[in-house]
């Protein structure tokens, strides 16, 4: 889990860096790169809490420890909600439409990359 989730920050990082390339040098696409750029900053984010959140999880039922309540999957959607409500609040330097699309793209990240994964130790097959 850890290198999917590696291999996905590394690929958010590097798409980070090329969307401020873009903001830099195209003026007619500032608004969608930086859209782009607060949806995959809200990402990254909410991917390092659910690491987080499965890591404390995980040892706790090694440990045997009953789960306790926590914010889990609401700090996620705080998270996301922060990006739209900046993007709303600041409409005329971000796309709505791409701050949603860029909040989805650490998890197809680690999609594709566990399909690599997979690919890579079963050669193929199956």
């Amino acid at each position: 889990m850890a290198e999917l989730l590696g291999r996905a920050l590394r690929t958010a990082l590097f798409f980070m860096s090329a969307l401020l390339a873009a903001w830099a040098f195209v003026p007619e696409g500032r608004t969608v790169a930086a859209g782009l750029l607060l949806g995959t900053a809200a990402s990254v984010v909410n991917a390092f809490l659910l690491r987080r959140r499965v890591e404390l999880i995980g040892r706790m039922a090694a440990e045997g420890r009953t789960r306790r309540v926590g914010l889990g999957l609401g700090a996620r959607l705080a998270t996301v909600l922060l990006a739209v409500l900046i993007a709303h609040r600041f409409s005329g330097w971000f796309s709505m439409p791409a701050v949603i699309a860029g909040c989805f793209f650490v998890q197809i990240a680690i999609f594709f990359a566990a399909i690599a994964q997979h690919n890579s130790r079963s050669g193929g097959k199956g």
